[in-house]
């Protein structure tokens, strides 16, 4: 099935890095986002409102979700894989936002942050944005006291551009955020 962008048809693709295996998500991750997500459920819970309570039925749904949204063409994520191990560590994705700009989205198992991973996996995920959907800029947000995905939009070359004009909503409640802007 193909994927459908305002730009052009999309087929989904794995992606392969040094040590990574970049796969379209769909329900044969379901299982591993869920570890992933109870393995790191206190640093995401800050950020994220679906760390409150994870269940396997909720990534279940989650994981289809994302394979749908992959064949509507308006997000693109994909389950970050070890390639040695065959663990899944998290989850990179685009949200198309506008014409060639996209929302880049990430996380990763605590137990694996802070070896490049995470980046490793988004440079991987624009390059092919600006191969395959003709991406030239590219959006992100952390919260402000979310130091080490500050950090990951810095190392991917984005540009700060202030804080974020709302609150997002986290799974102890909203947090201010910084905007980041990476223009191709």
């Amino acid at each position: 099935m193909k994927a459908q962008t305002a730009h052009m048809a999309v087929e989904p693709v794995a992606l392969e890095t040094e040590r990574l295996l970049l796969e379209p998500i769909g329900l044969a991750h379901a299982d591993g986002l869920f570890e992933a997500t109870v393995a790191s459920r206190l640093e995401l819970l800050p950020w994220m409102p679906w760390a409150r309570e994870p269940t396997l039925e909720g990534a279940r749904i989650e994981s289809a979700k994302g394979s749908h949204d992959w064949s509507e063409g308006t997000r693109f994520p994909f389950s970050v894989v070890d390639r040695t191990t065959g663990m899944v560590l998290g989850v990179v994705g685009l949200n198309d936002q506008a014409e060639r700009t996209f929302e880049l989205t990430y996380w990763i198992r605590s137990d694996h942050a802070g070896r490049g991973l995470t980046t490793e996996a988004c440079r991987a995920v624009i390059d092919w944005a600006e191969r395959e959907l003709h991406a030239t800029r590219f959006t992100l947000w952390a919260g402000r006291d979310n130091h080490a995905s500050r950090r990951v939009a810095l190392k991917l070359g984005f540009a700060y551009t202030g804080p974020l004009d709302w609150e997002p909503d986290g799974g102890l409640g909203t947090f201010p955020a910084e905007r980041y802007e990476l223009k191709i």
